[in-house]
């Protein structure tokens, strides 16, 4: 299946990152857009009242005819320790230097398939869709590579590094078994309250499926 064309933005970061041969956050040269200061990402619709107690949880759960989903947005320190679990490696490619902002929405997602059937699920049909109605597409091996392709940095080096962390292509999830990998998204567009993780096909056995995940912004620092 096509995947639909990915961020603007995201790219841009990329591009200038690995062409020079830099971890994916060190360059620098593209600043964020202006916002409202630091946040942290929560499960759960926007209200004023439970921004106002800082309600939420970090994890948003679904299961569906046996498959159970969870999907979390990931503070530094948490996207840092899953790299370091799962690939074990001592350095988190997302990564920005101390003061600067981050580049990258990592989103880690988990599939327990407790369903009859296997499971397979479409990454580069994952959007994030917000309430400033913009949207953004996750990344993927093949932009890693061409931009890589493009620069001085080695391109498999670059896919080696990220290939065991990121959903890329179609991933089937056997019956009886967990998969959990990232959704990397770049820079979200200023100003906005809510957005919705939004996978249009999951396909079940025989059947395709549609779910969403509602998160809203939490301030931090008052």
């Amino acid at each position: 299946m096509r995947h639909a064309p990915r961020s603007f933005i995201a790219g841009l970061t990329f591009t200038a990152c690995l062409a020079c041969g830099l971890p994916f956050g060190a360059s620098g040269l593209f600043a964020a857009p202006r916002d409202t200061g630091p946040f942290r990402i929560l499960a759960g619709p926007y209200s004023k009242k439970a921004v106002a107690a800082g309600d939420g949880a970090a994890i948003s759960h679904l299961t569906l005819k046996g498959l159970t989903i969870s999907a979390e947005f990931l503070e530094p320190g948490a996207r840092a320790a899953f790299v370091s679990r799962v690939a074990n490696a001592s350095s988190d490619p997302f990564a920005v230097p101390p003061g600067r902002p981050e580049i990258y929405h990592a989103v880690r997602v988990a599939f327990d398939n407790r369903s009859n059937a296997d499971v397979i699920f479409q990454p580069g049909n994952v959007v994030l869709l917000t309430d400033r109605k913009t949207q953004e597409f996750a990344i993927d091996l093949t932009d890693l590579y061409r931009v890589a392709a493009r620069g001085d940095a080695d391109p498999q080096g670059v896919i080696d590094r990220v290939a065991t962390l990121i959903f890329d292509s179609s991933t089937t999830i056997p019956k009886g078994r967990t998969i959990e990998r990232l959704l990397v998204f770049g820079r979200l567009r200023p100003k906005w309250k809510e957005l919705r993780l939004h996978f249009s096909f999951l396909q079940i056995g025989t059947e395709t499926h549609t779910v969403s995940f509602t998160y809203h912004r939490q301030p931090l620092g008052g």
